[in-house]
């Protein structure tokens, strides 16, 4: 009585994003993926953890701080999630059509020097360089205020 997997019913795989990518661009991506990501998700439970530990503990006049918190993780949540998504993206194929089309347009002549160019997190880290000011001016007028 043995239980046949069909084709209808088959988990199929979908091919990786960033399998045309040679061994070591997929190694640093693999890197990545395991240092950052996991990097924003540990500090977004870490900071949820905190927010939930001060409107547990302290009186009611601490719950909005609280909440800055919250929503901060969340946010933080966010990136991560957004920034997993564009992890084939680190590489730009300059050798691609679109990239000497756009090429073509600013300079006059289809040629580039490199083969990859590697895009960092500069606007996510940019992002929440500003969340980050934002929430601790927040939590400073909170404080001023009690």
């Amino acid at each position: 009585m043995g239980h046949h997997i069909t084709h209808r019913n088959a988990l199929e795989r979908r091919p990786s994003r960033i399998f045309p990518l040679t061994k070591d661009q997929q190694l640093d991506i693999r890197a990545h993926q395991r240092t950052y990501q996991g990097a924003y998700i540990r500090t977004c439970i870490g900071v949820l953890s905190f927010s939930v530990l001060v409107m547990k503990l302290f009186s009611r006049e601490f719950a909005s701080m609280g909440v800055v918190f919250q929503v901060y993780a969340l946010i933080l949540c966010i990136v991560g999630y957004r920034r997993g998504k564009d992890l084939d993206l680190y590489f730009v194929d300059f050798q691609g059509r679109w990239w000497k089309e756009w090429q073509w347009d600013q300079n006059g002549n289809g040629e580039v020097d490199n083969c990859y160019y590697f895009k960092t997190s500069g606007d996510f880290v940019l992002l929440l360089y500003l969340l980050t000011t934002a929430c601790l001016i927040t939590l400073v007028a909170l404080l001023a205020r009690l």
